[in-house]
């Protein structure tokens, strides 16, 4: 009784600072130099994640992600404008040799090839950035496709990016992650509500992947792993027991991606766990206090464009630039907004 109460306060206060949080407007669209590369030679329409090195005056270079892709793309924003670079291979068409940890039995309905990497989240931090796959059987299928349970790790700096390590072991963190764990290897939709990741974010050695799904009685779900555990040599399982993470998003929504701030609080675009019609938002998390989870706004629709994508450009005392972009519409659609976290 007494831990239903607290979730059904929790969620009544996130409610309340949803009525509270203006809504946002975008500061600018941005716009694109040339195509980000999709299917068939056409202009990418699924971005699905983006992260950026700190600026170099008033440039970012950044890299960008889709879901239908063996690669990830480098592209540099300057004044109000993206401009796509080259790509960067993270896997080849076959399952590859030196990952770390070993390929995942899952359960899904049917068995798939090895296909798209299928990229997620990106995150930058140390010098490195850091590409997830969806870890979830595919959505229209049902098909369990290794190529998208991997993570990788490519060393960039201020130079030209390495050849990325790979790494099997999310998904020993995700088949040990308690109430969650259940839904690895479900159906993608509203009765399977079956896990896949969507966010990532690196604050030293924690990485924390953002779940879109499962969704429960209106929470959604952080796990949170070692980065030195996850890419240690060898193809031994990941040791020890990830941490879980669970915080009020609001009924039907979950996590389309995360931003770490410098103090390590994190930024968490929120929406439709499944295909629902709830709205996008971001809010403000800190790992240490899930319970403190607050509403920084709401996205304005755009449909058939779904927020995907979320960067954070600068902050300034308690004021923050973000990058929003969008899977379903060309090239992203990006959109610069400012975010006040007081």
């Amino acid at each position: 009784m007494r831990l239903a109460f607290l979730s059904a306060l929790a969620l009544g206060l996130l409610a309340t600072s949803a009525l509270l949080a203006e809504p946002l407007k975008p500061e600018r669209r941005i716009e694109t130099a040339s195509d980000f590369a999709g299917k068939k030679r056409k202009a990418a329409r699924d971005i699905s994640g983006i992260a950026c090195l700190p600026p170099a005056g008033a440039e970012w270079r950044c890299l960008v992600v889709n879901d239908e892709s063996r690669a990830a793309q480098f592209a540099t924003l300057a004044q109000g404008t993206i401009s796509p670079g080259r790509s960067l291979p993270l896997i080849g068409e076959g399952a590859p040799a030196g990952a770390r940890g070993r390929q995942p039995t899952v359960g899904c309905p049917r068995q798939g090839s090895f296909g798209e990497f299928d990229g997620e989240g990106v995150a930058f931090a140390d010098r490195q950035f850091y590409v997830v796959g969806s870890h979830g059987c595919s959505r229209h299928s049902g098909e369990y496709r290794p190529s998208s349970f991997l993570l990788a790790r490519i060393a960039a700096g201020t130079g030209e990016a390495g050849a990325p390590e790979l790494s099997w072991r999310v998904a020993d963190l995700l088949a040990a992650a308690g109430e969650v764990a259940p839904y690895l290897g479900k159906t993608l939709d509203e009765t399977g509500n079956g896990l896949n990741i969507e966010g990532l974010a690196v604050v030293g050695d924690r990485l924390w992947l953002g779940l879109r799904a499962p969704s429960l009685a209106g929470r959604a779900f952080l796990v949170g792993g070692s980065v030195a555990e996850l890419f240690k040599p060898g193809s031994e399982p990941a040791a020890g027991k990830p941490q879980l993470l669970a915080f009020a998003a609001g009924a039907q929504r979950g996590v389309r991606d995360l931003a770490a701030l410098a103090d390590g609080r994190l930024l968490v675009l929120v929406g439709p766990a499944q295909e629902q019609d709830v709205p996008y938002a971001v809010l403000l998390l800190d790992p240490a206090d899930p319970a403190s989870v607050r509403e920084l706004g709401e996205l304005p629709p755009r449909k058939p464009a779904k927020a995907e994508a979320l960067t954070v450009l600068a902050q300034k005392r308690d004021e923050l630039r973000v990058l929003v972009g969008y899977d379903g519409v060309r090239n992203g659609g990006f959109e610069e907004y400012r975010l006040r976290l007081r």
